[in-house]
């Protein structure tokens, strides 16, 4: 990317430098302020003032063009040497071409402000040039750009004709400021709901049923799990209920007053919940030795106990 040139000046007294690069519309308003006003401080006759500051330039390039045609330079005004070196280093028509920038400049989504000052700024390039727009086309050029949401408050405003472009400017800043305000409060109020829709969507309200409105015992068996061994042993080993999975009952579990335990309070059976509710009266029986001829005569009751495995199932 080609360097652009720049303007150097130290103090307004002192003669400026336009260091080497690429010269633009813009470098060349800066090198003529910085040299008009070197001029004003030290008083430099008219006469004088093109050989005052030519040293200055120190590009190689701006440097031999000078030396070239010195003679003619040196004798002449200031305004014809600006006019001499736009002429040779600026862009073919570049007036031309700024002034139709500057016609089809649109406002877009830019705040109004911003846009009016760039095209003051680009416009401001041609002055002394035939491609300069008076106020009166600058004001044309902007009333007839701006965006569709400010069109239609500066028409209600009813702005007079009689205003001068600097204030009419102002005027239309004010009702733009207002619009710009709108749009951040839309804005902001639509982030604030969809932030508040993404946070209930991550945090789903829980599923498990409260205190106050806990589902009957009989539609929680579903989520209840299977028995383990160790319980099934437990229940057995101390006149459990396989269904209702209590200690020491008069009750097996086909013909169960209670039910299914609930799964959300369920906790998994341990011995010292069963030694916690064993009747103190219920002592173990003494071991009994396994006889022929007894275990002829053994009461069938001692199998039912057992066979209350067979109708456990999952809760």
């Amino acid at each position: 990317m080609t360097k652009t040139a720049t303007v150097d000046q130290s103090a307004p007294n002192k003669p400026p430098k336009l260091l080497a690069g690429e010269i633009t519309p813009e470098v060349a308003r800066d090198w003529k302020n910085a040299c008009e006003t070197y001029f004003m401080h030290k008083e430099i006759l008219a006469v004088n003032q093109v050989k005052m500051i030519a040293f200055g330039m120190l590009d190689v390039r701006l440097h031999t063009w000078y030396l070239a045609q010195r003679a003619t330079l040196d004798v002449g005004m200031f305004a014809e040497y600006m006019t001499a070196l736009k002429d040779a280093w600026l862009d073919t028509h570049w007036d031309t071409k700024l002034r139709k920038k500057v016609l089809g400049s649109q406002q877009g989504t830019r705040p109004f402000y911003e846009w009016a000052l760039e095209l003051q700024n680009q416009n401001a390039l041609l002055y002394d040039n035939p491609a300069h727009l008076d106020d009166t086309q600058l004001h044309n050029q902007l009333e007839a750009n701006l965006c569709d949401e400010l069109t239609t408050p500066v028409l209600r405003a009813k702005l007079a004709l009689t205003l001068t472009l600097k204030n009419w400017i102002e005027e239309v800043r004010h009702l733009d400021d207002k619009r710009l305000e709108d749009i951040a409060m839309h804005k902001k109020f639509a982030e604030d709901v969809y932030k508040s829709r993404r946070a209930t969507s991550s945090n789903p309200p829980s599923t498990r049923p409260s205190s106050s409105s806990r589902a009957p015992t009989n539609t929680s068996t579903s989520r209840l799990g299977a028995l383990t061994v160790a319980e099934r042993t437990l229940l057995a080993d101390h006149s459990g209920c396989f269904k209702c999975r209590k200690f020491y009952v008069s009750h097996r579990s086909k013909e169960c007053p209670d039910g299914a335990p609930d799964a959300s309070s369920y906790k998994t059976l341990t011995e010292s919940d069963a030694i916690a509710v064993k009747p103190k009266s219920d002592k173990p029986s003494k071991p009994i030795a396994v006889v022929a001829p007894v275990a002829a005569v053994m009461s069938s009751n001692v199998f039912e106990d057992g066979s209350d495995s067979e109708d456990d199932t999952s809760y």
